[in-house]
């Protein structure tokens, strides 16, 4: 993913303009492709001003080697990108299922198989804040299903929208629903970034200006924090976010 920026300045002749180009600024997210020395080096050569790992997709146990790799072939900054307050589809028995129009499903509150009909959304504790009525989109509005029945140990659903469903996808409520905006597997991350001497970080879903002040008092006061404004909280607290 890259971003170019531009500065754009009126010009004192009437009916022109001029702009004065800045450095692009572009931020590269390494994963398991582009993760050995050849190819980092490559993006840096071609102009990667910060190289990105993205935490939901990236192992706790799998981290430091990942640092290790990343700081032995290049002095390009790295930064963290934290789980951030997002709900996920939980792991699945084949990886991937595929959910069938006006199909019934449950989401339970304890760990199960994952299957076509019974699955898990990740954090775990996530399932109990869902009501009958909600509106839920998997996936970036891949599929929509919407909860129909809640009892002591699952939430029951009516799919609207079938499709396929991976594992570790992204996971949309209509309304707010309340998250710690930093996952366990975040903080154990972030302290490790820290002992390693990172200093850039993103959060992930930043949903209000508390939730920065909460990254800011783990990584300290000299890190470079992005906010990323990734739902309708976010938006409508931009001004105290940034």
């Amino acid at each position: 993913m890259s971003v170019q920026s531009f500065q754009w300045q009126s010009n004192i002749t009437p009916g022109k303009a001029q702009y004065q180009r800045k450095t692009p600024e572009i931020l590269c997210t390494l994963g398991p492709a582009s993760l050995d020395r050849r190819t980092i080096q490559r993006l840096e050569q071609s102009g990667a001003t910060l190289f990105r790992v993205n935490l939901s997709h990236t192992r706790l146990a799998d981290l430091r080697g990942i640092i290790e790799t990343i700081r032995e072939a290049t002095n390009v900054p790295l930064c963290l990108d934290t789980e951030g307050a997002q709900i996920r589809t939980g792991a699945l028995v084949d990886g991937r299922i595929r959910l069938r129009d006006n199909a019934i499903v449950y989401a339970h509150f304890r760990r199960v198989p994952g299957d076509d009909k019974n699955f898990n959304f990740y954090p775990l504790d996530v399932t109990r804040l869902l009501d009958p009525g909600d509106f839920i989109s998997i996936d970036f509005n891949a599929v929509l299903v919407q909860v129909i029945g809640k009892n002591s140990d699952s939430v029951s659903m009516r799919v609207l929208q079938g499709g396929p469903v991976a594992q570790n996808k992204a996971v949309t409520v209509e309304r707010d629903i309340p998250l710690p905006p930093l996952t366990e597997k975040d903080l154990g991350a972030l302290e490790l970034g820290r002992e390693m001497g990172l200093r850039h970080f993103a959060l992930s879903f930043a949903n209000r200006g508390e939730d920065v002040d909460e990254i800011r008092r783990v990584v300290g006061d000299d890190a470079f924090i992005i906010s990323k404004i990734e739902s309708r909280s976010g938006l409508e607290n931009l001004e105290e976010i940034a």
